[in-house]
């Protein structure tokens, strides 16, 4: 038996959103356990000592329904597994099992109960949703977007960076990130798009910023629809603090289906005329949708000072204030895109960066007390399990 835990322990010390709060040695001591941790999911041994594991989910099952039970068993035979249906358990997983084969059961299990229960969640708390949007390429959209995600993350918040350019997306160069998962992935399966579904695809950068990857080759575009994007968005929006876009400069139904759903619309621009004039005209644009304007934050990006044109130009032109100014430091930024870092981390000091972080602290301090820490339910299924 303390094999069997210390295996179990093992193949779930590496999943991010799983985390044991607690080991029984027998079936009295899980139930015990169960009464002061209130786990969502317990994995429990059939052949447990002193209360055995059928007997033990059918006390679970009773006395705590939004407990989730998982029995274990070396037999594998349909009456063993009709056995435990009968007691209770939401499903059966015969020894020896895989990591995947012990992952997939938890996630689909507490994914199931989530699904069914809806009501247990209505007051979680949801990422505020950031999308990067410019009317153009070449003015740093991207650059912002991965370095404001890197700072929020720096800040302890749990960030979700997802590239929706899904044509020529460049967040994966950015950050020196080889897209061995992505988004297309995750949709051309036709599978379900579940939490547990989404992690498989997620690849996480050093720093600790998770990625959803735009797709390899433009052709894969297509395959990604407004409505994969927002079911992504609903799957994952109580596992983090935030979920930053990074859209392309079009405005097609795909674009329209984020900036709606979206929090906060970064509209990036620089002072370059052409820049000015296609802001002007997506503001217009966006008014004659009826968009919600009061979303729409604009980043003066690139700013250099003394070219006879400058931000409060800018806010004239477009009859909207500057949220935030961020400096050329054409260097600094092109010494990280060059080596894949994100400045705000390896040049926290530099005036770009400090433009940045300065953003990150402002966001934070506008969303301080309406979010939980990476231990909020959906973020971290807590697991307790007896054997």
């Amino acid at each position: 038996m303390d094999e069997l835990r210390s295996n179990v322990r093992r193949m779930l010390n590496n999943q991010d959103n799983i985390k044991i709060v607690g080991e029984a040695r027998n079936g009295r001591e899980a139930i015990d356990l169960v009464k002061e941790l209130q786990p969502h999911v317990v994995l429990m041994d059939i052949n447990m000592p002193e209360i055995d594991g059928l007997k033990a989910a059918e006390i679970l099952a009773k006395d705590f329904p939004n407990v989730q039970t998982v029995i274990m068993s070396i037999q594998g035979e349909q009456e063993y597994f009709r056995r435990a249906m009968k007691a209770g358990a939401k499903d059966f997983l015969v020894k020896p099992f895989s990591t995947n084969d012990l992952v997939d059961t938890i996630q689909n299990v507490f994914n199931k109960w989530v699904k069914d229960r809806p009501e247990l969640f209505e007051n979680e708390p949801k990422a505020e949703i950031l999308s990067f949007f410019s009317t153009k390429g070449g003015v740093g959209r991207t650059t912002l977007a991965v370095n404001l995600a890197a700072s929020l993350v720096s800040k302890g918040k749990k960030v979700l960076l997802i590239d929706a350019s899904l044509q020529f997306g460049d967040v994966a160069i950015t950050l020196n990130q080889p897209a061995k998962r992505t988004i297309y992935q995750l949709v051309e399966t036709g599978e379900e798009i579940t939490l547990g579904e989404i992690e498989k695809n997620i690849i996480t950068h050093e720093c600790g910023l998770d990625l959803l990857l735009a797709p390899k080759e433009p052709a894969f575009a297509e395959a990604v629809k407004s409505e994969h994007i927002l079911k992504i968005v609903e799957a994952v929006q109580t596992a983090y603090n935030y979920i930053i876009f990074d859209l392309p400069p079009s405005i097609t139904e795909k674009e329209l289906a984020i900036l709606d759903r979206s929090t906060m619309v970064l509209l990036v621009a620089t002072l370059e005329i052409s820049s000015l004039k296609n802001t002007k005209i997506c503001l217009k644009t966006f008014g004659d949708i009826n968009f919600d304007l009061s979303k729409i934050k604009l980043i003066l990006n690139k700013d250099i000072p003394n070219v006879g044109f400058g931000k409060e130009d800018l806010e004239a032109g477009l009859s909207i204030p500057v949220y935030a100014t961020v400096p050329m430091e054409s260097e600094i930024a092109q010494r990280s895109l060059n080596h894949g870092e994100a400045f705000v981390l390896k040049s926290p000091t530099s005036a770009i960066a400090r433009s940045i972080i300065g953003m990150a602290d402002r966001l934070v301090g506008i969303t301080a007390g309406a979010q939980t820490s990476k231990s909020a339910i959906f973020k971290i299924k807590d697991l307790l399990f007896g054997s």
